[in-house]
Formats: C-alpha cells, structure tokens, sequence
C-alpha cells in the first residue's frame, strides 16, 4: 500500500486585533457613546419631569381633599404643606405637628395659642424634639427630583426640609394692557388670599380659616395652585447660582405660604438706562405716567431687576417666581387637582389670569 506523503502544515497565526484595529474599534464605541448619551440624559430629564409633574398633581389634590374634608383651605400664614401631611401618605408625620402645643397652650389669656403648631419651628413646643427631627424630613413628594442645591432652609438653628413648590401669594405684576395695570395696591384677587386670608394671624383659630373652593369664580381648572420654585436656600438667575442665599426659602414645615410673584428682565442688568418701569404702575392715576428706572450696571438688581428690560414671569430666578430646572417650562397645579407644563413664554397677561382667582377675565391659551 503506497503510503502518503507527510501533511504540510503552514506556520501558525496568532489570534486577536493589531493596535490598529483595537484603537477603530475604540474610536467607534466612543462615537456610539457620544451618540446615546444626550439621548440617555434626556430620557432622565423626562422621566425626571414626569416625577416632578406629579408631585406637583399630588399637592394640588392634597389642597383639594384638605378643602373637601375640612371645608376650607388651610389657615392662614401658617404654612399650607404641612397641613396636607395625612393626604400626601406621611400620617406618621401628621401626627407630630397635630400633637404640637403652644407652652401657653394652658393659658386662659392666649386663647389663640390653643390650636397648635403655627409654622413657627422656634417655638418650645411640647414635643419640640420629636417636631425638629419632623421638620427636617426630606420628602421626595415636595421636592423636584431635577433640583439641585442643600437643599436644606435653616430656621431658628434648625435644618428644615425643603420644598420646591409655593403658591402663587401677591402678583407684584402690572402687565401693560392689562385691566390690573392701573390698579393702585396690590390686587388682592390672588388665590394665596383665598387659601390664606390676609389678617396677619398665626394660628389655626377657627375664625382664621382659609377660603373655599367656591371662592374661585373663574373656575377650578383655569386657576392656579401651586407652581415649582427651586433650587432654596441658593439663589438662581437663569440656571447659575448667583448666591449662596437669596432664594425663595421654602421649608415644608415653614410658615410661609407663597413668595411675592414679580416679572424679571429677561436681560438682568444690561437693559439700557432708559427703560421705563413698564408694567408696574406707580400709580392709580392713568394720567401719571410711570416712574423711569434706573436699569445700570451699577443699580442695586434688587430694585430694578423687575422693572428693566424684557419680562420673563418664569425661569429667570427662584427669588420670587415661578422656577423650575427643566427646559423651557414650569410644572404648575391648578386647583381642579389637575397639573400642566406651561412654556416661559406664556403671555404675562394670561399668566396673571391664570394666578388671580376670580378676575372675571377671559383665560387666554397657554
């Protein structure tokens, strides 16, 4: 039998990518990377958003339930977010405020000092331990899952939770061509005066209790409750923080209800000096014209920073309107439970609309 010859190998080949090929396939995942990511962070954003949407949904129906059961709004400047504890699932957290006492609780003389906690943190309260452990609970429904900061306000040495959301309290805001433009005062047809009346008491005495639903004759759904206001205790103009302090402040367990709604220039101080206080009357007369201001570099911003320039009702500081870290809109809660994203470029007019309660105007679209 022949026999065949011996088989021919070929010399063997090392397996795997030459430095050439590992650096493309690097660049290509880098570029995928650099393709996915916006994409990634935008998904969070909305996600983010939605959570931040319903919060704000979840506090409107809070509010709702609180008029529903009790007949009324919350008391006044006391606080409202507080008061909504046992509607927002943290009865555990209710109980404590509704078991705080006043050290004159007991005296005849300070009656109303009977109907307990007040918003005020620096008062000896009976359970004022457990009440300062209470207050300083950061809850995930009153704060924008967005927001960044402390997120901590401190009263009276205590370190509050923060909320991100407030209600719309006195519309320092006289859009030109509005039928409020020449109003003198401040318009008092704001929602706050219906949750919150205005006479100046800090305490939960039955004669102080807030507006009702009815109270809100342009409709539930075409008033608004609640709006978010980020970023406390920091201040922020237009997404930078400007100061360590300054912002709206806002504790849940604070005594506040609502920040000053003001309409800033979209251009801070680089408005020309010339700028007319457009839409902030100084006067209840039409025949007297407004006052012009000085809108400099060198003015204090805090005195002109509403009056120079262009006006932008939101997303140009937490200082004193509604302000949120999402893109181009804030989430507000109308008073129907009901919530909505409402672009920064709303119409002032229809914007003050939609924060006064019974304006008897027409609600324009937003």
């Amino acid at each position: 039998m022949p026999t065949l010859p011996p088989r021919q190998t070929s010399p063997s080949k090392t397996l795997g990518f030459t430095l050439v090929e590992l650096l493309v396939v690097i660049a290509i995942i880098g570029v995928l990377v650099g393709l996915l990511l916006p994409a990634v962070q935008s998904a969070r954003e909305a996600a983010r958003r939605m959570q931040c949407k319903n919060n704000v949904k979840q506090i409107a129906l809070g509010m709702s339930m609180h008029e529903h059961t009790f007949g009324h709004y919350p008391y006044s400047r006391t606080g409202s977010l507080w008061r909504i504890l046992s509607f927002v699932e943290q009865e555990a957290l209710a109980n404590v405020f509704n078991d705080a006492k006043h050290p004159n609780y007991n005296d005849p003389a300070s009656s109303e000092y009977r109907w307990g906690y007040n918003g005020q943190i620096g008062t000896a309260w009976s359970n004022k331990a457990d009440l300062d452990i209470a207050a300083g609970t950061s809850l995930s429904v009153f704060q924008c899952p967005s927001a960044t900061g402390t997120r901590a306000v401190e009263d009276s040495g205590v370190a509050l939770g923060v909320s991100d959301y407030t209600t719309p309290r006195v519309p320092a805001l006289r859009p030109v061509g509005h039928p409020l433009y020449y109003q003198s005062g401040e318009p008092q047809m704001q929602f706050s005066t219906a949750m919150t009346p205005a006479s100046g008491s800090r305490n939960r005495n039955p004669l102080n209790k807030g507006g009702k639903a009815r109270d809100i004759t342009d409709g539930l759904s075409n008033t608004m409750m609640y709006y978010e206001c980020v970023g406390s205790p920091e201040l922020f103009v237009r997404g930078t923080v400007a100061a360590p302090t300054g912002g709206a402040s806002l504790a849940w367990a604070g005594s506040g209800d609502g920040v000053k709604m003001r309409a800033y220039a979209a251009d801070n101080l680089t408005a020309d000096t010339s700028n007319t206080n457009r839409g902030v009357s100084s006067s209840g007369d039409p025949s007297v014209p407004d006052t012009a201001t000085d809108c400099s570099a060198s003015a204090a911003w805090e005195a002109t920073i509403d009056t120079c320039g262009k006006y932008s009702v939101m997303n140009h500081t937490n200082k004193s309107q509604p302000y949120s870290f999402h893109p181009g809109i804030v989430n507000v809660g109308l008073c129907d439970g009901s919530a909505r994203s409402l672009s920064e470029t709303v119409d002032v007019g229809v914007f003050l609309n939609l924060m006064l309660r019974n304006d008897g105007q027409v609600l324009g679209e937003y």
